[in-house]
């Protein structure tokens, strides 16, 4: 059996994409990822047949995969510190690293699947796929639109599959180490175990959820279904969620459990910091969604809910 690449494949999606292909019975996998302790822990019920880092180098990373038969890329990992300043490190990982897959890719005529963001629309106020919707805002946007561009650019002259999701905002286990780029449901969790209350920023704010269950079952099935035309393609639940709806489901889930008293003291509402004001999406919602995705990701509030109560019972002796 040949092997499939997962990048990113120790950290939080990319390790749910591998769960999924053990699953499946393939264990032939070969993880590319940084050296990482504290997301080793995602790795232990994994299996797989060699662990790369990628920041050995472009040129290093060509080499060592030369001797490797490979089926299949799922370009997952990525350097998703929004808060990244270095233009340079955050181009070098998120867009050299992805041309040199693409190329991989494109030399063996095997398919590619990569990870791009919905960041890339910034507070455009629709998501559609040309430039007057797509306004980028931050380092890690760019790099992940740049990409984008250069894919965009040559689709046509593709022979082998070639699709890009645009991810929206993914929640599930496995996102622990992620500490301030975590999910809003984990961060407002991790809120109230420990200061006892949420705190929301008092604007409107709402963003489109996606289980990360769902992300790595699309990602397998776009990978085996032929039919999917090669493009670029939003992967969300075509339903955003407050900021406040999300920090009354966690705030719930505590007082149903018996674990809070009184859910109206766990949330308080705080300014947005200046600083934040035009680096901040204040709205996502994926559009246009392929038939296989809608069905997959749809429900997002009520999964939204299932992981908090998850996360309870992880954390909490409850019967």
């Amino acid at each position: 059996m040949k092997n499939i690449i997962v990048t990113g494949g120790c950290g939080f999606l990319g390790s749910n994409v591998v769960k999924k292909l053990n699953a499946k019975g393939q264990n032939n996998i070969i993880i590319i990822d940084n050296y990482d302790e504290r997301k080793f822990k995602n790795l232990t019920s994994l299996n797989f047949v060699d662990y790369i880092s990628y920041k050995q180098g472009i040129t290093s990373l060509k080499t060592v995969l030369e001797h490797y038969e490979i089926s299949a890329i799922l370009h997952i990992g990525a350097n998703a510190d929004v808060l990244e300043k270095d233009a340079d490190i955050m181009m070098t990982a998120n867009y050299e690293h992805s041309k040199m897959y693409l190329d991989i890719a494109q030399d063996r005529d095997i398919p590619l699947i990569y990870a791009s963001s919905s960041a890339v629309y910034g507070n455009a106020p629709k998501t559609e796929k040309d430039q007057n919707s797509e306004n980028p805002h931050n380092i890690y946007a760019w790099s992940k639109w740049l990409f984008d561009k250069h894919v965009s650019a040559n689709l046509s002259s593709f022979e082998n599959k070639v699709i890009g999701l645009r991810l929206f905002n993914i929640f599930g286990l496995g996102e622990f180490h992620k500490d301030e780029n975590a999910s809003l449901p984990l961060r407002f969790f991790t809120f109230v175990r420990q200061n006892g209350f949420i705190d929301v920023f008092n604007r409107d704010i709402a963003r489109d959820y996606v289980w990360v269950e769902d992300v790595a079952e699309v990602i397998l099935t776009i990978l085996e279904d032929k039919s999917i035309v090669n493009g670029i393609y939003d992967l969300g639940g075509d339903n955003p969620v407050s900021h406040l709806e999300v920090a009354d489901i966690v705030a719930s889930a505590f007082v149903a459990k018996g674990i809070k008293p009184n859910k109206e003291t766990l949330i308080k509402k705080i300014p947005l910091p200046k600083e934040l004001e035009h680096s901040f999406q204040f709205f996502t919602k994926a559009e246009k969604l392929l038939p296989l995705i809608a069905k997959q990701t749809h429900g997002n509030k009520e999964k939204i809910n299932l992981y908090i109560n998850e996360l309870l019972k992880m954390h909490y002796d409850l019967n």
